[in-house]
């Protein structure tokens, strides 16, 4: 007995009005004008609508219900335990057709009053010709025009008040409509009263930037009084009318805290960035920084869960059991994520969960999600992941992934631009992040130490200054110069610059800059990047200047001639910039290639495009040399 009425549940039942009949209460139509019914037997207990007061379900279906009911109270609802469900329906049904008034129907039968949790009382956010969010205050102000006032504090008095579940607000539109010949607000919002000041900006930043966003759809009311039924599709915002505006009041937030954070927030992310929250402990108030997240609680209402920030991770202590490793350390520093599966243990010596870990970079702490909570979809953006993609995915590695859709922008024309990235699972987002591969951050370093590079400290380009008589650019060797860089140049200190490629163009109208390149015929080469007052131009040497000058001392003391090339390089320099020929390498340098730095004998791939070029050996001749 004990266990049959644990067992035990009651569900809600429906007459139905054609055959007399009850039925057992699946939900709404997706339309919400009908109720989805099935038979009252066991083997349908799935689709069964469970009777429980304080439930999401029973509350959003009530609301869906009497909100598209012409005459809700016409239907009869009632309450039935599952054990012995069959006879019990049909006990159940006798009394209803013989005996409708008996004390047993009437305590079986249900009041969706009971059942629904109570409305706070809405405003309406109405946008004037303007663009301006205002307040609704009343009706036609004699003009054909709502009476509207700002939405502060100051103006709360004023404010119409609605039940956006009654006939009142569908009686107000409706009035109004007939006054008014050409109503001169457009877009209505229906927000909790105790909400306007906190939301107030938040709207205001989505409505001007696009009207039709998504995330406004659970406010917004037709011209007919209703609430606008939301679009269908997997990703649906957050209602923040659920939301306790009394508990984020004693948070100490702020309307313009919250307009750049709901968005996120509404469909299930944590605020961008870090916010102020107010926390009473033990009497005291304390102000801290927190990234701030919504969680539904079982009622259906919605709590502001705080995600407190500290000032670095604290990679030494374990986290829920688990020590990291030092290669652990080495990828949450790198990408933010573990990289791996990891074992950890919500009670110390409980159950070890396999769960994946990630950093949060803006709060510094770590966050955990198990395995059995994450699923990883075959298809994304566009592309079929193997078996072993969506396996290493959940295992925490991050998968090479090529030729993905790129993500459009409102406004922007879809051109098919495709995208390769390492994929990998994080944590603390709930999503995956989307990582450059070695070769794109080292494209993008490029990109950005040439942006950086051409604006000094006050945002303003870097342009050549004259040094005495020595002019300097801030582009040397085809290498962008950081500000820090092009002043210690400036400065007379020389800087080491790597991947410079080939002498720059002169600067107009006497900023020409003569310099000294290593290489002239474009092979990459490193080299110190200094001013050389005595022969008046920018030197790029492989040698540090002090060096140099001691060793074009000592040359010049010996031949009276100038400097000569620094170790390794000197085949490179004769080849490329003086023109003579390098025995060893002479059939690389009649096919015109260049020689690299160091080298002092022919390429592969040079003596193979010689032979190419040259189908048959010439024949020995007498009484000359070739090359000479």
């Amino acid at each position: 007995m004990a266990e049959n009425k644990l067992n035990d549940r009651e569900i809600l039942l429906v007459e139905d009005k054609r055959s007399g009949r009850l039925r057992a209460v699946a939900g709404m139509s997706e339309d919400g004008k009908r109720i989805k019914t099935v038979d009252p037997v066991m083997k349908n207990e799935a689709q069964f609508m469970n009777v429980k007061k304080g439930s999401r379900e029973l509350n959003d279906f009530f609301k869906a219900f009497v909100a598209g009911a012409k005459n809700p109270s016409d239907t009869a609802f009632y309450r039935m335990g599952t054990n012995g469900l069959e006879q019990g329906v049909q006990i159940l049904s006798g009394l209803i057709n013989h005996q409708p008034d008996s004390r047993n129907v009437a305590e079986s039968r249900i009041d969706p009053k009971h059942y629904m949790k109570p409305e706070a009382p809405k405003i309406l956010f109405a946008v004037d010709e303007q663009g301006r969010l205002k307040v609704v205050t009343g009706g036609d102000d004699g003009n054909g025009k709502l009476k509207t006032a700002d939405p502060t504090k100051e103006n709360a008095g004023n404010f119409l008040q609605f039940d956006t579940h009654g006939n009142p607000l569908e009686n107000f539109f409706k009035k109004f409509a007939e006054q008014a010949q050409h109503p001169s607000h457009t877009g209505f919002y229906a927000v909790a009263a105790g909400a306007v000041e906190k939301i107030a900006a938040f709207f205001d930043k989505i409505i001007k930037i696009d009207s039709a966003d998504r995330v406004l759809d659970p406010y917004r009311v037709t011209q007919e009084g209703k609430m606008q039924e939301p679009a269908q599709g997997k990703f649906q915002p957050l209602d923040l009318n659920r939301l306790d505006w009394n508990k984020v009041d004693k948070m100490g937030l702020l309307g313009d805290d919250l307009a750049g954070a709901l968005k996120a927030m509404a469909y299930g992310h944590k605020s961008p960035g870090l916010v102020d929250v107010k926390n009473e402990i033990d009497g005291q108030e304390i102000t801290g920084k927190a990234r701030l997240s919504l969680v539904e609680r079982p009622d259906g209402s919605l709590e502001i869960q705080q995600h407190p920030w500290q000032e670095k991770p604290d990679f030494g202590k374990p986290f829920l059991g688990v020590q990291f490793t030092d290669e652990d350390i080495h990828n949450f520093q790198q990408s933010g994520n573990g990289g791996r599966v990891f074992y950890l243990e919500a009670t110390p010596g409980g159950e070890r969960v396999p769960s994946l870990v990630s950093l949060d970079r803006i709060t510094n702490r770590f966050e955990a999600v198990p395995l059995s909570d994450i699923q990883i979809q075959q298809t994304l953006k566009g592309v079929t992941l193997s078996d072993d993609q969506q396996q290493r995915l959940k295992n925490g590695e991050g998968v090479l992934v090529e030729d993905m859709k790129k993500n459009v922008k409102p406004g922007e024309a879809d051109t098919g631009e495709k995208i390769t990235r390492i994929v990998q699972y994080n944590a603390a987002k709930r999503n995956f992040d989307f990582l450059f591969t070695p070769e794109q951050k080292e494209q993008h370093r490029q990109e950005r130490q040439t942006k950086q590079a051409a604006a000094g400290e006050d945002g303003q380009p870097l342009k050549a200054r004259k040094v005495g008589d020595v002019w300097v650019r801030p582009v040397q060797g085809g290498v962008a110069l950081s500000p820090e860089q092009f002043n210690k140049v400036c400065a007379g200190d020389p800087v080491w610059l790597e991947g410079m490629q080939k002498t720059p163009p002169k600067v107009k109208e006497g900023a020409e800059q003569k310099v000294e390149a290593t290489d002239k015929k474009g092979q990459k080469y490193d080299a110190w990047v200094w001013i050389d007052k005595d022969k008046g131009h920018v030197r790029h040497t492989t040698k540090h200047p002090d060096q140099q000058r001691a060793i074009e001392a000592k040359a010049a003391a010996k031949q009276g001639v100038g400097a000569k090339p620094a170790a390794g390089a000197e085949a490179q320099v004769a080849v490329n910039n003086d023109g003579k020929t390098h025995e060893p390498t002479k059939h690389a340098q009649s096919s015109g290639e260049p020689l690299k730095k160091g080298q002092t004998q022919p390429t592969a791939k040079q003596i193979e495009k010689q032979q190419r070029q040259s189908p048959a050996a010439p024949r020995k001749g007498k009484g000359r040399s070739v090359g000479q």
